[in-house]
C-alpha cells in the first residue's frame, strides 16, 4: 500500500520547480508552467491560512506523480536517458535547419516591429 503523500513536502517541490524552471520567451505567460505552479501554490497558501486547525495540511491540487514528472523534466532524465543521434539532429537533407530554427526562437520575442517586417519581406524574396 502506497504511502499517503504529505502535502508540505509537495508545497516544497513545487516551490522549487518554480524558482528552477527556465522561462520560455515565445510561450504567453498566462499558459506558462511558471503560472500554473504559482497558481496551485497560492492556491495552497490560502488553503492554508483559512483552515482554523493547524494540524491539518491544506490540500494541494498538483498530485505526487505530477510533481515527480515535473522533476524528470526539470532534470533533463530522458534527453540523457535516450540521447538523440548526430543523424537526427543534423540531417542530411538540411544539416543546419535545427540551430537556424533555435537561434530564430531566441531572437523573435526581442525583435522590433522593423525586424519582423525585414525577416517577413526576406521570406517572401528568397536571394541566393
Amino acid at each position: 500500500m502506497a504511502a499517503k503523500p504529505n502535502p508540505q513536502a509537495i508545497q516544497t517541490r513545487i516551490a522549487h520547480l518554480l524558482k528552477h524552471w527556465p522561462v520560455d520567451n515565445v510561450r504567453p505567460a498566462s499558459v506558462s508552467v511558471q503560472t500554473y505552479l504559482q497558481a496551485s501554490l497560492s492556491q495552497a497558501n490560502a488553503a492554508e491560512s483559512q483552515q482554523k486547525q493547524p494540524q491539518q495540511t491544506p490540500p494541494v491540487n498538483i498530485s505526487q506523480s505530477s510533481a515527480d514528472a515535473l522533476s524528470s523534466l526539470l532534470e533533463d532524465r530522458y534527453a540523457r536517458r535516450y540521447p538523440l543521434s548526430p543523424r537526427m539532429r543534423h540531417p542530411a537533407s538540411n544539416p543546419d535547419y535545427y540551430d537556424n530554427l533555435l537561434r530564430e526562437i531566441d531572437e523573435a520575442p526581442s525583435r522590433d516591429w522593423l525586424g519582423r517586417l525585414r525577416k517577413r519581406l526576406a521570406g517572401v524574396f528568397r536571394f541566393k
